[in-house]
């Protein structure tokens, strides 16, 4: 009973917090006799025509797209400085918002899910979400105001541990000490078990190949490790917390791929260039000031993914044997004509940047096969793409075309191509000619808000279709 009291006045002490922004849950709108009908006949949606008017995205076009991509790292960086405020380690979170014509919130209803949540810990989120949508209001002013609806993850979310299993396979301390045959295990999956330091169980098997230490709490990757496991071939160290100082290697012929991603990284260690037969490298979501991969000549896939990069790492383009870089979530605003001599490259992912462009010097990736250039600002490609003659996936969503380049109908082996969430008003009849294209999607375009089967591209879109070709929008 006592309990029950103090959640009650907990819940009645933050309502005025909530009032303020008016956020509630989404499964409470029947308690607050409100109407999500009513508010959507108010609030149209921000990619639809208003009264035969254009719709918000469509009167603002780049600046809509480019302001929704701005708001949303702007809220990842809000939770991340208020994370201890967070009453979970993370969540999945749905809202539906509806924006005044002034960017202030008439309501925003919310969702969570992941995981089970006490009332509390709901208040808590509440509150954090309503300090966030009071301090930001929709940065664009509007003449009738638009509902927008959205998914997110906050935080990071604890995943339960999965311990592997297989023939070769070790994946506790207490197995590692009792098994009899340590002649036979290959690996060793030592991920989450709370690890502050590196067991010295790991040295006792004389074939082991991969060490898996992710997710621990360990400060410190010693040279021994390499000196002493002669036959380790793949070493994950993913989430952990070891700075530039303390990653130590020896000189080996052996280590062939290394995850160090989600450390306390602010350049690629020194030491890392002693493994020299090194061919994976995996060291994004660390907060790199500096690339320098001089020396490791062997590298075929690389993972920058998040690692803060203003700039595109010019080193990089000396490493002739890649085959897959994935440059995700980073700052910079332009890709050096050198990335040309990355002759062997199969898949480049460079989403979520400030890109205006695709430099022509891509087209001497003659091996490429997959490019994710997603969340941009780019709204033409150069003609002289067309000599991409391997490209089978090609993901522009999220940027800020208007017209189709006509050049993506010159791919011969092109699976998808992904134009969603642009400015598209219009598109080449040559597309519809295309008998490799499997999958295309145009969803949230001005192309495609009134019926597409009666405007004026229904002929190429009737003509992809009896190619069997998806067409989404």
């Amino acid at each position: 009973m006592k309990n029950q009291v103090l959640l009650l006045l907990f819940c009645l002490l933050t309502v005025p917090t909530w009032a303020q922004v008016k956020m509630m849950l989404l499964r409470d709108t029947a308690q607050y006799n409100l109407s999500l009908a009513d508010l959507e006949k108010q609030y149209p949606p921000a990619f639809a025509r208003v009264a035969g008017q254009k719709g918000v995205f469509m009167q603002h076009g780049r600046r809509f797209l480019d302001t929704t991509n701005a708001r949303t790292l702007r809220f990842f960086t809000f939770i991340e400085n208020n994370k201890k405020r967070m009453p979970v380690a993370g969540v999945f979170l749905q809202t539906k918002e509806f924006v005044r014509p002034n960017g202030s919130y008439e309501r925003v209803f919310c969702q969570f899910e992941g995981r089970d949540l006490t009332a509390e810990q709901e208040s808590q989120l509440l509150e954090l979400l309503g300090d966030w949508y009071d301090q930001h209001p929709f940065p664009i002013k509007t003449q009738t105001g638009f509902r927008w609806d959205g998914m997110t993850q906050i935080g990071h979310i604890p995943q339960k541990r999965t311990a592997r299993r297989g023939a070769g396979i070790i994946s506790t301390i207490e197995a590692a000490e009792k098994t009899t045959r340590p002649d036979t295990v290959r690996m060793l999956a030592f991920n989450q078990l709370e690890l502050n330091n590196i067991p010295e169980i790991v040295y006792r098997f004389p074939k082991l190949e991969e060490l898996d230490l992710s997710k621990n709490h360990l400060h410190e990757l010693p040279a021994r490790l390499t000196a002493d496991i002669p036959t380790l071939k793949r070493l994950s160290l993913l989430y952990n917390a070891i700075p530039n100082d303390s990653v130590f290697f020896s000189r080996n012929k052996h280590l062939v791929a290394l995850n160090l991603q989600g450390n306390k990284l602010t350049q690629v260690p020194l030491s890392i260039r002693q493994n020299r037969r090194l061919e994976s490298l995996w060291i994004g979501n660390n907060k790199l000031q500096d690339v320098n991969v001089k020396g490791l000549r062997r590298l075929n896939d690389l993972n920058l993914y998040n690692a803060d990069l203003a700039r595109f790492p010019a080193s990089v383009c000396k490493l002739k044997r890649l085959q897959v870089l994935d440059l995700y979530y980073n700052k910079f605003t332009e890709i050096p004509t050198q990335i040309r001599r990355l002759k062997r490259l199969e898949q480049l992912a460079i989403a979520y940047n400030k890109l205006n462009a695709l430099p022509p010097s891509l087209s001497k990736l003659m091996r490429l096969q997959m490019l994710y250039a997603h969340h941009n600002r780019i709204s033409q490609l150069p003609s002289q793409l067309q000599k991409l003659h391997y490209l089978r996936i090609l993901d522009l969503s999220h940027n800020w075309f208007s017209v189709v380049p006509a050049v993506v109908a010159d791919f011969p082996y092109l699976e998808e191509l992904d134009f969603s969430n642009n400015n598209l008003q219009e598109m080449p009849a040559s597309l519809g000619k295309s008998k490799s294209l499997k999958k295309l999607y145009l969803r949230s375009n001005p192309l495609t808000h009134d019926n597409v089967k009666a405007g004026p591209y229904a002929p190429v879109i009737e003509q992809l279709e009896a190619n069997q070709t998806e067409v989404f929008y």
